[in-house]
């Protein structure tokens, strides 16, 4: 029983790595795998393309090791990995792999017993998808052709290709080592690079996949030889190196068309009161997505202009990761509160807004979101609910609230919100006569890569226009709610789009604020998402990302000002002083 629940179970990871295995585009081959603590199968699980075993004929047995004085009884070449290929093949789940034998006692005779081996296993043999590779100890690339159709060879020399006859060669193979010290962290030298790259052309030249074996074994590493098309990225990690592997194009965002952006003019009057507030969150847009955005545009940003900047602690009230309610609650009222609490303290109490505040002051208050309007950190600065996903007493609250307008997604509870806003496209917003509703899309509005264009600072633009025209002070709210969805979805393409077009919206914003002398521009960050890292890129614009989480984190966010009293937001607080230092600086 023990012996039958053992091979369903390797069976099943052994299905479960195909569906992995489809997805790649890039082959990892699991080198000294006899090594491991459960051989061929953990490497076969894991999706690895091409497995080693290495292999000591002694006394009429193949035995799995690497010298003649490491050898352990019942370690045989049949019992470690052609038994469990020939289970698989019985089974009819046998995906493509390649077997490299790596042969360390003498050659033509360790060849002799391998055939009679593979003989004996007619189903192996005959199986289209299994490719027996000779490494190691090879008999003369002469003799080759001496060996029956089911063995091919990894052939170890770049010098006599136009010499030899390549059918019978699975695979090229050559020491790294000989071509440069790289240790994988970093870059290697040009010179180095250049050495690699005339041998990967020399093999490419075949057609036939290559290899470097005593390769360094990093992320950056993985990356390198992905992006070299090295035909087998050697691994002593193959499980980490084909999780790895399988994102790494997700991860690696093309640089994009460049975008133009807005720089201050700092003719503004720091001291003097001002009249209006924009305030930006983007939602999950922490320092390394901002920098993923920067470098992304070649390292032009609106942001990086500003020169007054702070660092802002997210902590909600019950966690030291907030999330986007507590968060929005605790910058739209200046109170910590627990997790998915909007606009409440921790013990469910009402909070007053930011909104609220300045719209009974007689300030014209307006929302634009990418998200629904009824999202965690829109709703937070209108709406009162220890749940965010309490979406009826949410849209209730809106039905309630003074706010003039709003822009979003959502479009979905229009019914509802129809009870007070009146529905207009973007074209149609001329004035503040009646409350209005413009929407984009029923729920979210669309990404920045499936067809919302510049909508978000078209808004903007819009929005500052009408509420200018309007001849009253206002607070406005911007919302770039996309980056983190880039961020839980460990997606960089998405993260740079919606960080590309969140600055937009802040150029927009900078350039009115530059226009009236009298709008102070703050751009924060609710939280960020994901644990981004830059690991790599062209310097062109492409950047590589990899990811601590698919969640929020604790790190600090930056924030930015510009114009009258910005200089109020430079330093290290809390993110609660967001909401005193904003109705400070209006005099209240």
């Amino acid at each position: 029983m023990k012996n039958m629940l053992l091979r369903a179970s390797l069976l099943f990871f052994a299905l479960a790595s195909q569906w992995v295995l489809a997805q790649s585009l890039y082959q990892v081959h699991s080198h000294n795998d006899y090594q491991r603590e459960v051989p061929f199968w953990s490497a076969y699980a894991s999706g690895a393309n091409s497995i080693e075993v290495d292999l000591f004929l002694k006394n009429d047995t193949l035995f799995v090791t690497h010298a003649e004085a490491e050898i352990q009884s019942g370690r045989t070449f049949e019992s470690l990995y052609l038994e469990p290929l020939q289970r698989l093949v019985e089974a009819g789940s046998i995906r493509p792999v390649q077997l490299l034998i790596d042969l360390k006692s003498e050659a033509y005779q360790s060849m002799e017993k391998v055939v009679a081996v593979l003989g004996d296993h007619p189903a192996l043999v005959d199986e289209k998808k299994i490719k027996f590779v000779i490494s190691g100890n090879r008999p003369k690339a002469q003799d080759y052709a001496n060996y029956p159709a089911f063995i091919y060879f990894d052939h170890q020399n770049l010098n006599d290709l136009g010499e030899i006859s390549l059918g019978k060669v699975a695979m090229i193979s050559q020491n790294f080592k000989a071509y440069s010290v790289w240790n994988g962290y970093g870059r290697m030298t040009a010179p180095d690079a250049a050495k690699v790259l005339a041998a990967l052309e020399k093999a490419r030249a075949t057609g036939i996949p290559f290899r470097f074996w005593a390769t360094p074994d990093t992320k950056t590493a993985w990356t390198r030889f992905a992006q070299l098309g090295v035909g087998y990225i050697n691994t002593d990690a193959p499980a980490q190196a084909r999780a790895f592997l399988d994102k790494l194009d997700q991860r690696t965002h093309p640089a994009p068309l460049e975008r133009t952006v807005y720089q201050p003019t700092y003719s503004l009057k720091a001291k003097q009161k001002p009249r209006n507030v924009i305030l930006l969150i983007g939602d999950g847009n922490g320092l390394a997505q901002i920098s993923a955005a920067l470098l992304a545009n070649r390292g032009k940003l609106s942001l990086a202009h500003l020169k007054t900047i702070g660092l802002v602690n997210t902590s909600a009230a019950d966690d030291p990761v907030t999330d986007s309610a507590a968060a929005g609650t605790a910058i739209a009222t200046g109170v910590k509160t627990n997790n998915r609490a909007i606009g409440v303290d921790p013990a469910g109490k009402s909070l007053p807004t930011l909104v609220e505040i300045l719209s009974g002051k007689g300030y014209n208050t307006g929302i634009i979101t990418t998200d629904g309007i009824d999202g965690a950190t829109p709703s937070a600065f209108y709406a009162h609910t220890s749940e965010r996903d309490d979406s009826e007493k949410i849209l209730a609250d809106l039905v309630q609230s003074e706010l003039d307008f709003f822009i979003s997604g959502g479009k979905s509870a229009e019914q509802i919100i129809a009870q007070k806003f009146v529905t207009q496209t973007l074209e149609e917003f001329k004035d503040l006569q009646n409350p209005t509703a413009i929407y984009n899309g029923a729920g979210k509005m669309p990404s920045a890569l499936n067809g919302r264009g510049d909508f978000l600072p078209a808004s903007v633009e819009k929005a500052l226009q009408v509420l200018n025209d309007a001849k009253k002070p206002f607070f406005l709210l911007v919302e770039g709610a996309q980056i983190d969805n880039g961020g839980h979805a460990n997606d960089i393409a998405t993260i740079i789009s919606e960080g590309l077009d969140f600055d937009q919206a802040v150029g927009e914003a900078l350039r009115f604020a530059d226009q009236t002398k009298n709008t102070l521009v703050i751009i924060t960050a609710d939280h960020e998402t994901g644990g981004l890292g830059i690991a790599g890129g062209d310097g062109a614009g492409t950047v590589r990302a990899d990811f601590l989480s698919v969640d929020h984190t604790g790190i600090l966010v930056p924030i930015f000002a510009y114009g009258p009293q910005a200089e109020t937001f430079g330093g290290v607080f809390e993110n609660t002083e967001i909401f005193g230092k904003i109705l400070r600086a209006l005099g209240w």
